[in-house]
């Protein structure tokens, strides 16, 4: 385990500190509709890396988030009746799926700006979002809004505690990633445990 997490960390650092690292940036983000991995993790790892890029990797990383949400919203909005039949009874209990809607659809832009800003899945936010037919402008503005006062304070906390995140990562990177699954597995059972 160690050993790959050492492989890992070399390839990110150097992803991070080439001259494309806004480009992987954007990508990375740009596929959070469909990755399983922490991206807040991946964009304090690159402000690490390249102090100066911070604010730069901040405004793509929001733009590149919206986007994927943007997705997710259309998926949910065009494809619900569709795929809905084979989510509800199979990853979701009705009972559950019914009391989201309920809330999602009373505080709707609040829901999406309080989900975009915490460490929600961005997956259930923005599919949720277009399936109770949520205004794309007004998504897209809160989301957006959220996920620039997100990243914006990562990237600041990285700014003045970066060195000593730095040394600590250098040292315990294999930990940090043990930790990072094992939360990812609590999240999946927590939905699992949820739907049922």
């Amino acid at each position: 385990m160690k050993a790959r997490a050492e492989k890992l960390y070399n390839w990110a650092t150097l992803k991070a500190t080439s001259s494309r690292s806004p480009l992987w940036i954007g990508l990375l983000f740009l596929l959070e509709i469909t990755l399983f991995i922490p991206l807040d993790a991946v964009l304090m790892f690159f402000c690490l890396q390249n102090p100066r890029k911070t604010f730069l990797y901040v405004l793509i990383a929001a733009a590149a988030s919206t986007l994927s949400a943007v997705a997710g919203y259309l998926l949910g909005h065009f494809l619900w009746d569709i795929i809905g039949p084979y989510i509800v009874p199979h990853f979701i209990a009705a009972a559950t799926f019914d009391r989201f809607s309920h809330h999602f659809q009373i505080y709707e832009n609040w829901a999406v700006f309080f989900g975009a800003a915490i460490p929600f899945p961005l997956k259930a936010l923005s599919l949720a979002a277009g399936v109770f037919h949520l205004g794309l402008v007004p998504f897209i503005t809160y989301f957006l809004i959220a996920r620039l006062l997100r990243f914006s304070l990562i990237g600041a906390s990285m700014l003045l505690w970066g060195e000593r995140v730095k040394l600590f990562l250098d040292k315990h990177f294999h930990r940090v990633m043990l930790l990072i699954g094992a939360k990812m597995a609590m999240v999946f059972a927590f939905f699992w445990f949820i739907a049922r």
